[in-house]
């Protein structure tokens, strides 16, 4: 019996890209149940960046299937919805707050059955997305720690509570939604927000 029988899938690169996430996302809960939240969020913005490389990566090199799309599908779950909404919850954001977590739950798990069954869509531009992608929630997220450290405690709150259930509805209303496809783009908004928030975090322990 040979290593392809012997297992129900086999992996390929591109797969172990994407399993990445299990690792880097399970860290930033982690660190949320140390009160590390910039930690947390550097960690998530690390979580992206695998979960954008391995699709950029498969589309290049011709490794597509069905497979790491639900694979993908799956490490989102975890990356952006759960992984933010526990950080959220472990930081503060619990009581009625937590309420707001729903949706973003609810409406996320939606968004990727649909993307798993039908995948990008092609617009005149190229490849989009239908529906908000859910990976704005992290970026939801890193915008809420900014705006906590400048404004009153309700204030954060509100807005941040007003942003979710914005962003739950957003990713389940049938409109195209861009798709960062630039390597330098995905490397911005991905290693540029890690090192930002990791810099926070070493500074947040040396003043603490």
């Amino acid at each position: 019996m040979n290593c392809h029988n012997h297992f129900i899938i086999r992996l390929n690169w591109i797969d172990l890209i994407t399993l990445s996430g299990v690792f880097t996302a399970s860290l930033a809960v982690v660190a949320a149940l140390n009160q590390a939240i910039y930690l947390c969020a550097a960690l998530l913005f690390l979580a992206m960046l695998g979960d954008a490389l391995d699709g950029l990566l498969a589309r290049k090199f011709k490794l597509e299937r069905n497979f790491g799309r639900y694979l993908d599908g799956f490490m989102d779950v975890l990356i952006y919805l759960v992984a933010p909404c526990l950080a959220l919850y472990l930081h503060g954001f619990n009581g009625w707050w937590a309420m707001c977590l729903w949706p973003v739950l609810l409406c996320g798990c939606v968004r990727l059955a649909v993307f798993n069954d039908i995948g990008n869509i092609q617009e005149s531009n190229g490849l989009a997305y239908l529906g908000m992608p859910v990976f704005w929630s992290v970026f939801i997220f890193g915008t809420f720690l900014w705006l906590e450290l400048f404004l009153d405690k309700t204030i954060s709150y509100s807005l941040l509570a007003i942003s979710l259930l914005l962003f739950s509805y957003a990713m389940v209303i049938r409109r195209p939604f861009f798709k960062f496809k630039k390597l330098w783009h995905i490397l911005l908004l991905t290693v540029g927000n890690s090192l930002v928030f990791l810099a926070v975090h070493f500074w947040s322990i040396y003043h603490a």
